[in-house]
């Protein structure tokens, strides 16, 4: 289960897993000045220069075999997302017409080359929220998507929400919500029913303003972010968090976090014209 105590990174990954995040920029270690100073760097990999893109809220990778990455607006984006290619260059617009969108906050991908949304924002807490499914398109070409929306409805009452998760291979959904005062993950039955209520079960507590996260593709690793600090978890069931402090260029209104296919983190920040971030694995 989701905890706040952290632990060192160091033990959470594989040691050429370490030292590659250690040289990418990623991970603070502990050592000598020069060793400490390394985790605040980190590689730009592209700008977002749609303008339509203003508050790049949730990004996720292709689940076919190629660098794409999927990314959505913040509220009043509505039900819409964005396939980028190189250089972050839009290939194509999918409105998903109909899908419940008060508030996107975070997206994920599932198996069976699925994508997912989670409508679980709001500035008002909610006791009820949505996340919505649809079929990544093998063809990326602008057009109409349909969907699946499922409700998904807290045990304790409402909450503000801003990271899905969902397991690559399973498909088990999780929400994470957002407090000042430390948030909370919750686990959707296995089973999804269209009608709901599909009561979500407390699994744990978890960090304070939490904005977004990912699995690993294989499931094996979890990272979930705040505004400055990074989460790394082994499992759901991990109760000794690794943390480390995000540098500066990925915090500045940094909400949305992936992996990418090869492994390596991918950071993205709301606002127009916004750098998207890379940190190797």
């Amino acid at each position: 289960m989701l905890r706040t105590r952290p632990r060192s990174v160091r033990s959470l990954l594989t040691l050429p897993a370490l030292v590659a995040l250690v040289v990418s920029g990623l991970i603070a270690v502990t050592g000598s000045p020069a060793q400490a100073a390394n985790w605040k760097k980190l590689t730009k990999l592209c700008i977002i220069k749609d303008t339509r893109i203003k508050e790049n809220s949730g990004m996720s990778r292709s689940t076919y075999r190629r660098k794409t990455m999927f990314v959505h607006n913040d509220s009043g984006g509505g039900p819409q997302f964005f396939a980028l290619g190189a250089h972050c260059k839009t290939k194509a617009v999918f409105d998903v017409p109909g899908a419940p969108a008060r508030d996107w906050e975070d997206m994920a991908t599932g198996p069976h080359h699925t994508l997912w949304f989670g409508d679980i924002g709001g500035n008002n807490p909610r006791e009820v929220v949505n996340v919505v499914k649809v079929k990544e398109p093998r063809k990326l070409k602008s057009r109409d998507l349909d969907h699946t929306a499922y409700p998904l409805t807290y045990p304790d009452g409402a909450h503000n929400a801003e990271t899905l998760l969902v397991h690559p291979r399973t498909g088990r959904v999780y929400v994470v919500t957002k407090s000042p005062q430390g948030g909370a993950i919750y686990r959707a039955p296995k089973t999804l029913d269209t009608a709901g209520p599909n009561t979500m079960k407390k699994l744990g507590d978890a960090p304070i303003g939490l904005t977004g996260g990912d699995f690993l593709r294989d499931g094996s690793r979890i990272a979930i972010r705040g505004y400055t600090k990074l989460y790394l978890y082994r499992s759901i069931k991990d109760t000794t968090p690794r943390m480390t402090r995000l540098p500066k260029a990925a915090q500045k209104g940094g909400e949305a976090i992936a992996f990418r296919r090869g492994g390596a983190l991918v950071f993205g920040s709301e606002g127009v014209g916004k750098w998207v971030w890379k940190a190797k694995r």
